[in-house]
């Protein structure tokens, strides 16, 4: 018996006791494959399926008039056995399982998409933004969803079962509610619409915040500051939503790392006491051409693109 044939031997053995390692079981198919181990083969399948072996004398007999043809004889042999074995491993194999899957959904500077979960809940994701989704979450009893950038969340009760979105270091646990949840820069803010959920800040000793809809909840992870501010609006929070962008009394600096964040836009400013200038603003989501139109007229400044900038002088 040859080296080659007597690993297979080993690995046979090995498969019977459950005791295949998962780099062992793709030796052990890829030599399966190879022609010059029908021995081996048709001993396994003598020994460990009888019924393999009834069909490989069974071929063996029908075969008989091409005895005089050895190598077709061995062919024969050889993936009738490796049939048996490697049908019986895609059905009793027990260790070989598929890695747990993430969905994920991600979206381009300036789109927003609208996206149906495996649990019937909606998300719209707003623009640079990605949201992870766990599969198994029948399974492991617990919807939970990753998010990095801004998305509003309408959840939908699904068996009373918990739904969890990860975002920075807080964490919002629901069941059945509307919300908007924005991570960027370190700052972490979520906005209730309805319903009601719980926020656990992982770096404050564990804070637990309840909010109630209205609630608007403001947290810097780099100063480890939160803010709860019971009354807010649509508009004030998430005015994205409905295509717009809400800036009430905001300094121009914080508005423009806004427009960084959505847009892909990076901005330079030779008069940098403009930044901050504090500005109310009512725009267009989707037109950056008005937007930028409408701070040259109300900053009296002018916007020249080039291709990684855009300078404001």
């Amino acid at each position: 018996m040859s080296n080659i044939e007597q690993r297979l031997g080993q690995l046979l053995e090995q498969y019977r006791n459950d005791d295949l390692s998962p780099e062992e079981y793709e030796e052990f198919l890829r030599l399966i494959g190879e022609p010059g181990h029908e021995n081996v083969l048709n001993q396994a399948a003598e020994k460990d399926w009888q019924e393999s072996g009834e069909i490989l004398r069974m071929i063996k007999a029908q075969h008989q008039p091409l005895r005089n043809s050895a190598r077709l004889i061995r062919l024969s042999w050889m993936i009738a056995a490796s049939v048996a074995l490697v049908t019986s491993a895609y059905f009793f194999w027990p260790r070989i399982k598929p890695a747990p899957e993430t969905i994920a959904y991600q979206t381009l500077y300036g789109e927003t998409k609208k996206l149906v979960l495996p649990d019937s809940s909606t998300v719209l994701l707003n623009a640079n933004s990605r949201l992870e989704w766990d599969s198994d979450w029948e399974k492991h009893g617990k919807r939970t969803a990753k998010l990095e950038g801004e998305a509003f969340f309408k959840v939908k009760k699904t068996r009373g079962m918990g739904f969890v979105v990860r975002s920075g270091n807080v964490n919002v646990e629901v069941l059945g509610t509307v919300f908007n949840v924005r991570n960027r820069r370190g700052l972490t803010d979520v906005y209730l619409e309805s319903g009601k959920v719980n926020l656990e800040i992982d770096e404050t000793g564990n804070r637990s915040v309840t909010m109630k809809p209205g609630n608007s909840v403001h947290y810097n992870t780099t100063r480890k500051v939160l803010v709860v501010e019971q009354t807010s609006t649509m508009s004030q929070s998430a005015s994205w939503v409905e295509g717009m962008l809400e800036f009430q009394n905001k300094p121009l600096g914080d508005i423009l790392n806004h427009f960084e964040e959505l847009y892909g836009k990076k901005f330079k400013i030779e008069n940098e006491s403009l930044l901050t200038r504090r500005m109310d603003l009512s725009l267009p989501y989707s037109n950056w051409d008005l937007i930028r139109n409408a701070l040259e007229i109300s900053l009296h400044v002018e916007f020249t693109e080039t291709k990684d900038s855009i300078v404001v002088k």
